[in-house]
Protein backbone atom coordinates (compact mmCIF):
# COMPACT_ATOMS: atom_id res chain seq x y z
CA UNK A 1 0.00 0.00 0.00
CA UNK A 2 2.63 2.37 -0.09
CA UNK A 3 2.05 5.79 -0.88
CA UNK A 4 -1.52 5.46 0.67
CA UNK A 5 -2.84 6.33 3.48
CA UNK A 6 -6.02 4.34 4.89
CA UNK A 7 -8.40 5.37 7.12
CA UNK A 8 -9.75 1.83 7.91
CA UNK A 9 -12.89 2.85 7.67
CA UNK A 10 -16.09 0.05 8.15
CA UNK A 11 -16.85 -2.27 5.16
CA UNK A 12 -20.39 -2.00 3.64
CA UNK A 13 -22.77 -5.17 4.29
CA UNK A 14 -23.91 -4.16 1.01
CA UNK A 15 -21.85 -3.25 -1.47
CA UNK A 16 -22.13 -0.56 -4.32
CA UNK A 17 -22.21 -2.10 -7.92
CA UNK A 18 -20.64 0.53 -10.76
CA UNK A 19 -22.35 -0.75 -13.79
CA UNK A 20 -20.50 0.85 -15.94
CA UNK A 21 -17.49 -2.16 -15.56
CA UNK A 22 -19.79 -4.62 -13.47
CA UNK A 23 -17.51 -4.05 -10.41
CA UNK A 24 -18.58 -4.38 -6.78
CA UNK A 25 -16.88 -2.31 -3.69
CA UNK A 26 -17.02 -2.62 -0.08
CA UNK A 27 -15.33 0.42 0.80
CA UNK A 28 -14.35 4.31 0.54
CA UNK A 29 -10.85 3.17 -0.16
CA UNK A 30 -12.08 0.90 -2.93
CA UNK A 31 -14.24 3.65 -3.98
CA UNK A 32 -11.16 6.26 -4.03
CA UNK A 33 -8.97 3.63 -5.96
CA UNK A 34 -11.51 3.34 -8.67
CA UNK A 35 -12.04 7.11 -8.99
CA UNK A 36 -7.97 7.35 -9.01
CA UNK A 37 -7.45 5.05 -11.73
CA UNK A 38 -10.60 5.96 -14.39
CA UNK A 39 -11.21 9.79 -14.46
CA UNK A 40 -12.27 9.19 -17.75
CA UNK A 41 -15.44 7.06 -16.45
CA UNK A 42 -16.69 9.54 -13.44
CA UNK A 43 -19.40 10.34 -14.88
CA UNK A 44 -23.56 10.85 -14.05
CA UNK A 45 -23.68 7.13 -14.29
CA UNK A 46 -21.54 7.03 -10.87
CA UNK A 47 -21.40 10.92 -9.53
CA UNK A 48 -25.25 10.81 -8.18
CA UNK A 49 -27.72 10.23 -5.38
CA UNK A 50 -27.37 6.38 -5.36
CA UNK A 51 -23.92 6.75 -4.75
CA UNK A 52 -24.77 9.00 -1.94
CA UNK A 53 -27.52 7.14 -0.69
CA UNK A 54 -24.85 3.77 -0.69
CA UNK A 55 -21.97 6.33 1.51
CA UNK A 56 -24.60 7.27 3.46
CA UNK A 57 -26.28 4.07 4.40
CA UNK A 58 -23.59 1.36 4.51
CA UNK A 59 -20.58 3.75 5.81
CA UNK A 60 -22.16 6.12 8.04
CA UNK A 61 -20.62 8.85 5.82
CA UNK A 62 -23.62 11.28 6.42
CA UNK A 63 -21.14 14.53 6.83
CA UNK A 64 -19.88 13.87 3.27
CA UNK A 65 -22.99 13.22 1.78
CA UNK A 66 -24.48 16.85 2.66
CA UNK A 67 -21.16 17.93 0.76
CA UNK A 68 -22.05 15.72 -1.91
CA UNK A 69 -25.60 16.50 -2.42
CA UNK A 70 -24.86 19.86 -2.02
CA UNK A 71 -22.67 19.60 -5.23
CA UNK A 72 -24.94 17.59 -6.90
CA UNK A 73 -27.72 20.26 -6.47
CA UNK A 74 -25.28 22.84 -7.78
CA UNK A 75 -24.38 21.06 -11.05
CA UNK A 76 -20.85 21.80 -10.97
CA UNK A 77 -17.80 19.87 -11.87
CA UNK A 78 -16.77 16.23 -11.46
CA UNK A 79 -14.08 17.66 -9.39
CA UNK A 80 -16.72 19.37 -6.95
CA UNK A 81 -18.02 15.96 -6.02
CA UNK A 82 -14.95 13.19 -6.54
CA UNK A 83 -12.69 15.64 -4.49
CA UNK A 84 -14.25 15.81 -0.74
CA UNK A 85 -14.48 11.76 -1.71
CA UNK A 86 -10.28 11.43 -2.17
CA UNK A 87 -10.00 13.78 0.70
CA UNK A 88 -12.63 12.13 2.97
CA UNK A 89 -9.69 9.58 4.64
CA UNK A 90 -6.10 10.63 2.85
CA UNK A 91 -6.28 7.75 0.42
CA UNK A 92 -3.66 10.01 -1.54
CA UNK A 93 -0.32 11.44 -0.17
CA UNK A 94 -0.34 15.21 -1.14
CA UNK A 95 1.67 15.03 -4.38
CA UNK A 96 -0.85 12.27 -5.54
CA UNK A 97 -3.61 14.22 -4.42
CA UNK A 98 -2.34 17.40 -6.53
CA UNK A 99 -1.59 15.02 -9.71
CA UNK A 100 -4.68 14.02 -9.55
CA UNK A 101 -6.93 16.74 -9.17
CA UNK A 102 -4.71 18.22 -12.40
CA UNK A 103 -5.75 15.16 -13.79
CA UNK A 104 -9.59 15.94 -13.33
CA UNK A 105 -9.16 19.67 -14.16
CA UNK A 106 -7.52 18.54 -17.94
CA UNK A 107 -10.55 16.45 -18.39
CA UNK A 108 -12.88 19.32 -17.44
CA UNK A 109 -11.45 21.43 -20.97
CA UNK A 110 -11.36 18.63 -22.79
CA UNK A 111 -14.23 18.40 -25.63
CA UNK A 112 -16.96 16.24 -25.16
CA UNK A 113 -15.74 13.56 -28.07
CA UNK A 114 -11.92 13.56 -26.63
CA UNK A 115 -13.53 12.57 -23.31
CA UNK A 116 -15.92 9.94 -24.67
CA UNK A 117 -13.74 8.03 -26.89
CA UNK A 118 -11.18 7.95 -23.66
CA UNK A 119 -14.28 6.63 -21.61
CA UNK A 120 -14.84 4.33 -24.46
CA UNK A 121 -10.83 3.03 -24.79
CA UNK A 122 -11.22 2.64 -20.42
CA UNK A 123 -14.25 0.40 -21.34
CA UNK A 124 -12.15 -1.80 -23.71
CA UNK A 125 -9.20 -2.24 -21.27
CA UNK A 126 -11.85 -3.66 -18.72
CA UNK A 127 -13.86 -5.88 -21.64
CA UNK A 128 -16.82 -4.30 -21.64
CA UNK A 129 -16.88 -4.16 -25.92
CA UNK A 130 -20.24 -3.78 -26.42
CA UNK A 131 -20.61 -0.40 -24.55
CA UNK A 132 -17.24 0.84 -25.93
CA UNK A 133 -18.77 0.46 -29.50
CA UNK A 134 -21.67 2.07 -28.31
CA UNK A 135 -19.48 5.13 -27.11
CA UNK A 136 -17.43 5.19 -30.66
CA UNK A 137 -20.61 5.45 -32.28
CA UNK A 138 -21.52 8.16 -30.73
CA UNK A 139 -18.63 10.32 -31.75
CA UNK A 140 -18.92 9.19 -34.81
CA UNK A 141 -22.74 9.99 -35.39
CA UNK A 142 -21.61 13.48 -34.49
CA UNK A 143 -18.20 13.78 -35.88
CA UNK A 144 -17.41 17.41 -36.72
CA UNK A 145 -13.82 17.19 -38.29
CA UNK A 146 -13.28 21.00 -38.54
CA UNK A 147 -13.07 20.51 -34.16
CA UNK A 148 -10.60 18.32 -33.77
CA UNK A 149 -9.60 16.80 -36.88
CA UNK A 150 -9.59 13.89 -38.87
CA UNK A 151 -6.77 12.01 -37.38
CA UNK A 152 -9.17 11.64 -34.32
CA UNK A 153 -11.85 9.74 -36.04
CA UNK A 154 -9.08 7.91 -38.19
CA UNK A 155 -8.43 6.71 -34.11
CA UNK A 156 -11.53 6.13 -33.12
CA UNK A 157 -12.22 3.85 -35.95
CA UNK A 158 -8.88 2.12 -35.75
CA UNK A 159 -9.84 1.57 -31.62
CA UNK A 160 -13.38 0.22 -32.37
CA UNK A 161 -12.74 -2.30 -34.98
CA UNK A 162 -10.46 -3.70 -31.90
CA UNK A 163 -13.62 -3.50 -29.63
CA UNK A 164 -15.63 -4.99 -32.72
CA UNK A 165 -12.32 -7.75 -33.08
CA UNK A 166 -12.86 -9.09 -29.59
CA UNK A 167 -16.45 -9.74 -29.45
CA UNK A 168 -15.31 -12.28 -33.30
CA UNK A 169 -17.15 -9.69 -35.18
CA UNK A 170 -14.71 -9.28 -38.42
CA UNK A 171 -16.25 -8.03 -40.39
CA UNK A 172 -17.29 -5.22 -39.11
CA UNK A 173 -13.98 -5.01 -37.65
CA UNK A 174 -12.70 -4.68 -41.27
CA UNK A 175 -15.71 -2.23 -41.82
CA UNK A 176 -14.10 0.14 -39.25
CA UNK A 177 -10.38 -0.47 -40.57
CA UNK A 178 -10.77 0.36 -43.96
CA UNK A 179 -12.77 3.17 -43.30
CA UNK A 180 -10.21 4.30 -41.02
CA UNK A 181 -7.54 3.52 -43.59
CA UNK A 182 -9.38 5.67 -46.33
CA UNK A 183 -9.31 8.88 -44.11
CA UNK A 184 -5.75 8.31 -42.97
CA UNK A 185 -3.54 6.38 -45.42
CA UNK A 186 -1.96 4.56 -42.43
CA UNK A 187 0.08 1.65 -43.43
CA UNK A 188 -0.26 0.04 -39.57
CA UNK A 189 -4.08 0.18 -39.87
CA UNK A 190 -3.84 -0.90 -43.25
CA UNK A 191 -1.75 -4.27 -42.40
CA UNK A 192 -4.37 -4.54 -39.50
CA UNK A 193 -7.07 -4.60 -42.31
CA UNK A 194 -5.15 -7.08 -44.29
CA UNK A 195 -4.48 -9.39 -41.25
CA UNK A 196 -8.11 -9.25 -40.58
CA UNK A 197 -9.38 -10.42 -43.99
CA UNK A 198 -8.84 -13.81 -43.64
CA UNK A 199 -10.51 -14.65 -40.53
CA UNK A 200 -14.13 -14.51 -41.98
CA UNK A 201 -14.08 -14.68 -46.16
CA UNK A 202 -14.02 -17.53 -47.74
CA UNK A 203 -10.89 -17.88 -50.20
CA UNK A 204 -12.40 -16.79 -53.39
CA UNK A 205 -14.18 -13.77 -51.76
CA UNK A 206 -10.49 -13.19 -50.18
CA UNK A 207 -8.49 -12.85 -53.52
CA UNK A 208 -11.49 -10.43 -54.79
CA UNK A 209 -11.10 -8.47 -52.15
CA UNK A 210 -7.67 -8.01 -52.59
CA UNK A 211 -7.48 -7.57 -56.15
CA UNK A 212 -10.46 -4.66 -55.52
CA UNK A 213 -8.09 -2.44 -53.20
CA UNK A 214 -5.05 -3.77 -55.65
CA UNK A 215 -3.28 -5.29 -52.54
CA UNK A 216 0.66 -6.25 -53.09
CA UNK A 217 0.02 -9.90 -53.21
CA UNK A 218 3.48 -11.08 -51.42
CA UNK A 219 2.48 -8.40 -48.35
CA UNK A 220 -0.82 -10.02 -48.10
CA UNK A 221 0.54 -12.99 -48.00
CA UNK A 222 2.57 -12.31 -45.32
CA UNK A 223 -0.28 -10.59 -43.53
CA UNK A 224 -1.97 -13.79 -43.44
CA UNK A 225 1.33 -16.16 -42.55
CA UNK A 226 0.99 -13.58 -39.57
CA UNK A 227 -2.80 -14.04 -39.06
CA UNK A 228 -1.90 -18.02 -38.81
CA UNK A 229 1.38 -17.71 -36.64
CA UNK A 230 -0.88 -15.53 -33.82
CA UNK A 231 -3.87 -18.08 -34.30
CA UNK A 232 -1.02 -21.57 -33.73
CA UNK A 233 0.70 -19.49 -30.96
CA UNK A 234 -2.63 -19.10 -29.51
CA UNK A 235 -3.77 -22.85 -30.25
CA UNK A 236 -0.70 -23.92 -28.36
CA UNK A 237 -0.42 -21.29 -25.62
CA UNK A 238 -0.44 -22.99 -21.93
CA UNK A 239 -3.75 -20.89 -21.63
CA UNK A 240 -5.50 -23.21 -24.06
CA UNK A 241 -4.09 -26.11 -23.10
CA UNK A 242 -5.47 -25.49 -19.40
CA UNK A 243 -8.27 -24.39 -20.85
CA UNK A 244 -8.96 -27.77 -23.18
CA UNK A 245 -8.42 -29.70 -19.72
CA UNK A 246 -11.17 -28.33 -17.97
CA UNK A 247 -14.74 -30.28 -17.73
CA UNK A 248 -17.26 -29.37 -20.59
CA UNK A 249 -19.36 -27.83 -17.82
CA UNK A 250 -17.10 -25.24 -16.55
CA UNK A 251 -15.96 -24.24 -19.55
CA UNK A 252 -19.75 -23.19 -20.51
CA UNK A 253 -19.94 -21.78 -17.19
CA UNK A 254 -17.10 -19.82 -17.85
CA UNK A 255 -18.24 -19.02 -21.78
CA UNK A 256 -21.43 -17.54 -20.10
CA UNK A 257 -19.93 -14.87 -17.19
CA UNK A 258 -17.03 -13.90 -19.99
CA UNK A 259 -20.16 -13.45 -22.76
CA UNK A 260 -22.61 -11.16 -20.64
CA UNK A 261 -19.72 -9.01 -19.43
CA UNK A 262 -18.58 -8.34 -23.04
CA UNK A 263 -22.41 -7.87 -24.44
CA UNK A 264 -23.42 -5.80 -21.23
CA UNK A 265 -24.88 -2.29 -23.36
Amino acid sequence: MGGYYLCGTPRAQHPFYIESIGIHIWSIEELCYYMKENVYLLDETILNEKLCAWLSEELGLKKLVRVLLNALEAGGPAMDFVMPIIQECGYLTRTELSYFREQLQQVQIESQDVRKKMKADYLVNYGMYVRAIGEYENILFTRSPGRIGTQFYATVLENMAAAYAHLFRFEEAAECLWESYSTLKSRKVYDKYLRLLPLFLPEKRYQERLAEIKADRDHAAAMKADTAAILREARESRFAKEWDALPAKERLAELKKEYLKMSQG
